[in-house]
Parts: structure tokens; C-alpha cells; sequence
């Protein structure tokens, strides 16, 4: 996993803040991997209350934090899109 153990508590404490101190939070995608570079921060939320306006402050308020871009996907339990598979199955959970 390439991100600073800050980087990832700012990210839990964003992400847990917007909402619930129980959103299981997964990071995917190149960051994820130790052997690739470069590239944004792509997060899976689950939480059993997703709203837009949340998320878009998780969002904001994790770019604005660490300076990186974020691309974030917010999903319920249970949720069985194949984003949600990759980044569960692929990814890393914080």
C-alpha cells in the first residue's frame, strides 16, 4: 500500500466524521499496489447511510488534507456492483 500511515488516518477520520464511526473503508486501484507509482487515490466507502452530500465532503475534505485527487465510491452492505467486488477483492481495507 503506498500511503503515509498520516495519510490514511486522515482518510479514516474524513470518511468516519461525514458518516459513521463504523464505515468500513477500502483503498484500490494503483495505490493499493507497492510495486506501481504515481497515480490517484481511489477509495470504496461502505456505510449504511451513503448521501451525496456526504460523500462529496469526504471527498473534498481528503483532497484538501493529503493534496491528492481522490476518486471515491460510496456503497451500502451488500452492495454487489462490480466496482464494489474489485475494490473489496483487490483492494485494501483501512
Amino acid at each position: 500500500m503506498r500511503l503515509a500511515p498520516e495519510q490514511v488516518r486522515i482518510i479514516k477520520a474524513v470518511v468516519r466524521r461525514e458518516f459513521e464511526p463504523d464505515a468500513r473503508i477500502w483503498l484500490f486501484g494503483s495505490r493499493a499496489n507497492d510495486l506501481r507509482q504515481g497515480g490517484d487515490i481511489d477509495l470504496y466507502v461502505e456505510t449504511r447511510h451513503p448521501e451525496l452530500l456526504r460523500e462529496l465532503r469526504s471527498k473534498i475534505g481528503i483532497e484538501e488534507a493529503i493534496d491528492l485527487h481522490v476518486d471515491l465510491v460510496v456503497g451500502q452492505p451488500g452492495d454487489d456492483r462490480p466496482i464494489t467486488r474489485i475494490a473489496k477483492s483487490e483492494g485494501v481495507c483501512l
